[in-house]
C-alpha cells in the first residue's frame, strides 16, 4: 500500500524542519563576530568600572566586587536583548552611575575598615550595590508602568549637562588614581611625570582610539577591539624589553592581584549580621540619585538609539525592562545597568538587526565570568584606564567644549558651577545645588513671560449680543470706562503682581469697571492670594466695580481667599456674560434699555415713512415660542428675520454642548448673510424665550425690488451698513488677541 503525499498539503514533515535548522544554525553564527565584539567591550568595561568601583579598598573587596559588575553585564543585557522594543539592544552597567557607586563605596569603605573590621566592610558595601540596584529597578518599573516616563524630561538641560560633565570629571578622576595610586588633587602633575612610560603607552593607545586625534575620528567598528588588544601587546612588550616580570608589575600595581573563581556573592549569601545599617542609611541620598541618574540616562541612550537608527522608541516600555532587570539584577548582587547607547549602535553598525547578537554576547560575557575571572589578573590596570579616560573625556568634550557654542553663558556656567560642587563636596550635591539653581533661574525668566494674554475696552471688545447700530455706536463712544485684561498660563507672586501694577496704570483715568478674566489661567499659586486682595484695595479707593469671570473649581479657593473680610467682586461664567452685563449698565446710564428698542424707531433712521411702509408690507409677522428653530445648519439661505421683541441665538453643538456664537434681540437682523450669498446656513439659530418677528423671504425679496426700487435700495444699504458694523466689531476683536 502506498503511503499519502503530503507534499504540499500544509503537513510539515519532519525533513522540513530538519531543512530549516541549518538556516537557523547559520543566522545564529552570521550574528557571531556582532556578539564577540559587544562581548569583549561589555567586558572590559565592566572589568574597567569594577576596578574604579571597589578598587579603592584592598584585594578582598576587589574580589568580592567584581563579580559584580559580571551579574550586571550578564543578566541586564540578557533580559533587555529579549524584552527591549529595540531588537539590536545591547545593554550592560553605564559609566554615569559608576561615579556614585564609587563615591558610595569608598565612603563605606573609608568609614568602616578604620574600625578594624574590614569583613564588615565588604558585606556593607555589597549590601548597598545591591539595594541601590533593586531601588533603582523599583523606581523605574514604576514609572514605566505609571507611563510617567515623560516626567523625567523636564530635568532642566543645564542640570544634565552638569551632571554629565561631572561624570567624566569622576570617570578621569578614577583613571588618574588607578594609574598613579594617587587621588587627583593638587600634586597631579608631578604624579603624572613619575609615570612608566609603558603604562602611559598602553593607556593612550586606547584613549586616543575612542576620544581620536583633533582631525581625525576613529569610527570603524574593530577600532576599540583592536586598540584594547594592541594596547595589551604594547604593555607586555614593553614589560619584555624593559626586563619587567609579571611579579614586578604587580608590585607596581600595574595587573590586579591574582583573582580566583570564587562564585558570585549574591544576597542570600551574604553575611547579613555583619551589615552595618546605620551606614546604609547615611548613603541613602546616593540611592536616590542613582535612581535619577540611571532613569534619565535610559531616556537619553534610548532616545539615542531611536534618533540614530529611525526608530520608534517606547519609553515607558524601556523603563519597565529596564527596571525589571535591574530587580534581578540586585536580587544577585549586580550594579544598576541600563541601555548602552554606543554599544547599541556599534552592534547595529556591524550588522545586527535582531536579538540574536545581544543574546550571544550575554552567554559569551557569563560563559568568561564563570571560567575566565582569574584571567583578569594578566588585565593590564593602564588598558582600563585608558577606557576610563576616553569615557570620562568624551563627556567632559561634548559638555565643555561643544556646549559652549550651542548655549547661553547662564547654561553654560551653571554646567560650570555644577561639576567644581561635583568635584569638590561630591556628586549628589553638585546635582542638587544645579536642581535648585536652575528652579531659580526659571522662575526669574518665566517672570518675564507677561501672564496678560489680551488687554481691551469696552470700545473695542463687545459681547456677542447683537444690539443696534446706535447702541454699538454709543457703547463704543462709552467703552472707555471699562477695561479688561485677559490672564494666561501659571500665576504665581511676581507675574500677579504685574498684573496689579499694569491695573494701578489704568486707574490713573477714570475705570468704572474693572474685569479679570481667567479663562485661560493653568493655575495660581498661594501667594497670589496676596496679589489679588491688592487688587480689590485698588479698585474700592478708585470707586471701581471689579469683574471676575471664567474662574475653574481649581482656581477658586485661592481667589476666594483674597477678598475674605472684603467686598466680594462680581463674577460671572465667562467673559462674554460680564462684556453683556457691564454694557446692559452702561446703556442704561445713558437712557437707553436695549430690552425696549423699537424696530420701526430704529428703521426710521435708514428708511422713510412711505418706504419703511412698503418694506413691512411684504414680510410676514409670526410669534414664536421658546426653543423654536429658526434655521438649521445646512440649510439654503432662503430669508431673514427683523426681530421686534424677543432674543435668538446663532449656535453650534459640541461635545460640551452647545456653544453660543452670536445673540440677537430687539430692533436687529437675522439671516440676512445666507440670504445675500445663497450658501448653506453654517450654524443653528433658535428662540431663546418667546420672540416676534417679521420674516422677509427671498420671493419676497424680489417682489420689492421690481415693485419699489428706492426701498430695496435702501434696505441693500442698511443691511450692508450692519454687515460692515460687525465686520469692523470683528477685526478689532481679533486684533485684540494677536
Amino acid at each position: 500500500m502506498q503511503a499519502p503525499n503530503t507534499e504540499g498539503a500544509g503537513i510539515p514533515s519532519h525533513g522540513d524542519g530538519l531543512s530549516r535548522a541549518p538556516v537557523r544554525i547559520s543566522s545564529w553564527l552570521g550574528s557571531l563576530p556582532a556578539a564577540l565584539i559587544a562581548a569583549v567591550i561589555s567586558m572590559s568595561y565592566s572589568i574597567s568600572y569594577g576596578a574604579m568601583i571597589f578598587g579603592g579598598g584592598d584585594a578582598a573587596l576587589l574580589q568580592a566586587g567584581l563579580p559584580v559588575l559580571f551579574v550586571t553585564t550578564c543578566v541586564v543585557m540578557l533580559m533587555l536583548a529579549c524584552s527591549s522594543s529595540v531588537p539590536f539592544v545591547v545593554a550592560g552597567a553605564d559609566s554615569n552611575c559608576t561615579g556614585i557607586l564609587t563615591l558610595m563605596v569608598s565612603g563605606i569603605w573609608a568609614a568602616m575598615s578604620a574600625q578594624g573590621n574590614p569583613q564588615a566592610a565588604v558585606m556593607t558595601a555589597l549590601a548597598a550595590v545591591a539595594m541601590s540596584t533593586i531601588t533603582v529597578g523599583l523606581v523605574m518599573a514604576g514609572l514605566g508602568a505609571a507611563r510617567r516616563g515623560s516626567l523625567v524630561q523636564f530635568v532642566p538641560f543645564p542640570v544634565l549637562g552638569g551632571f554629565l560633565a561631572g561624570t567624566g570629571y569622576l570617570l578621569l578622576a578614577g583613571a588618574f588614581s588607578m594609574l598613579t595610586g594617587h587621588a587627583l588633587g593638587a600634586g597631579a602633575l608631578a604624579a603624572l611625570g613619575k609615570l612608566h612610560w609603558i603604562t602611559v603607552g598602553a593607556a593612550a593607545i586606547v584613549a586616543v582610539a575612542m576620544l581620536g586625534l583633533p582631525r581625525r575620528k576613529f569610527t570603524h567598528p574593530f577600532a576599540l577591539p583592536i586598540a584594547l588588544c594592541a594596547a595589551c601587546l604594547f604593555f607586555y612588550g614593553g614589560m619584555w624589553s624593559a626586563g619587567i616580570s609579571v611579579a614586578q608589575a604587580r608590585g607596581q600595581d600595574w595587573l590586579f592581584a591574582p583573582l580566583a573563581s570564587v562564585g558570585f556573592n549574591a544576597p542570600a549569601l551574604l553575611s547579613w549580621h555583619l551589615v552595618d545599617w546605620g551606614m546604609l542609611w547615611e548613603h541613602y541620598n546616593e540611592f536616590l540619585a542613582l535612581a535619577a541618574v540611571m532613569t534619565l540616562t535610559i531616556l537619553l541612550n534610548a532616545t539615542g538609539i531611536g534618533l540614530a537608527t529611525r526608530r520608534d522608541v517606547d519609553f515607558n516600555h524601556e523603563l519597565r525592562s529596564a527596571g525589571v532587570a535591574n530587580i534581578v539584577a540586585g536580587a544577585l548582587g549586580g550594579v544598576s545597568g541600563c541601555h548602552s547607547l554606543s554599544r547599541s549602535l556599534l552592534s547595529h553598525q556591524v550588522g545586527s538587526r535582531d536579538r540574536k547578537a545581544a543574546i550571544l554576547a550575554a552567554l559569551i560575557c557569563l560563559v568568561c565570568a564563570l571560567f575566565f575571572l582569574p584571567l583578569v589578573a594578566y588585565l593590564p590596570k593602564p588598558v582600563l584606564a585608558g577606557l576610563l579616560v576616553g569615557l570620562g573625556g568624551g563627556l567632559l568634550n561634548e559638555w565643555l567644549v561643544k556646549a559652549r557654542s550651542r548655549l547661553g553663558w547662564g547654561d553654560y556656567s551653571l554646567i560650570l558651577a555644577i561639576l567644581a560642587v561635583i568635584a569638590f563636596y561630591g556628586f549628589v550635591t553638585g546635582v542638587a545645588l544645579g536642581i535648585v539653581v536652575a528652579c531659580v533661574l526659571f522662575v526669574v525668566d518665566y517672570s518675564r513671560v507677561s501672564c496678560v494674554k489680551m488687554e481691551f475696552t469696552g470700545a473695542a471688545l463687545h459681547s456677542k449680543l447683537e444690539r443696534t447700530m446706535e447702541a454699538r455706536a454709543l457703547l463704543k463712544q462709552s467703552g472707555d470706562c471699562m477695561f479688561g485684561v485677559s490672564l494666561q498660563g501659571f500665576l504665581f507672586f511676581g507675574s500677579a503682581n504685574q498684573m496689579v501694577a499694569r491695573v494701578r496704570q489704568q486707574l490713573a483715568q477714570p475705570r468704572e469697571y474693572i474685569i479679570i478674566d481667567f479663562r485661560n489661567v493653568q493655575g495660581l499659586d498661594a501667594s497670589t492670594s496676596q496679589s489679588f486682595a491688592k487688587l480689590a484695595q485698588v479698585c474700592e479707593q478708585h470707586k471701581t466695580t471689579l469683574i471676575l469671570t471664567g474662574i475653574s473649581g481649581r482656581l477658586r479657593a485661592p481667589v476666594e481667599r483674597a477678598f475674605i473680610g472684603k467686598q466680594a467682586p462680581q463674577e460671572f461664567p465667562d467673559l462674554d456674560a460680564a462684556l453683556e452685563w457691564v454694557e446692559n449698565r452702561v446703556l442704561a446710564a445713558n437712557g437707553q434699555d436695549h430690552s425696549k428698542s423699537d424696530l420701526e424707531v430704529s428703521l426710521r433712521e435708514y428708511f422713510d415713512e412711505r418706504e419703511l411702509k412698503a418694506l413691512f408690507a411684504r414680510t410676514e409677522k409670526v410669534e414664536l415660542e421658546a426653543g423654536t428653530l429658526l434655521f438649521k445648519k445646512g440649510e439654503i439661505g432662503d430669508c431673514l428675520y427683523f426681530i421686534e421683541e424677543g432674543q435668538v441665538s446663532i449656535s453650534l453643538a459640541t461635545s460640551n454642548g452647545r456653544m453660543r456664537l452670536r445673540t440677537f434681540s430687539n430692533a436687529t437682523i437675522v439671516g440676512e448673510m445666507a440670504l445675500y450669498s445663497g450658501q448653506k446656513r453654517t450654524a443653528d439659530v433658535v428662540t431663546d424665550r418667546r420672540t416676534r418677528a417679521y420674516k422677509l423671504s427671498m420671493a419676497r425679496l424680489r417682489m420689492l425690488e421690481q415693485e419699489d426700487p428706492s426701498a430695496a435700495m435702501q434696505l441693500h444699504n442698511y443691511v450692508v451698513r450692519v454687515l460692515a458694523s460687525r465686520l469692523a466689531a470683528t477685526n478689532e476683536a481679533y486684533r485684540l488677541t494677536q
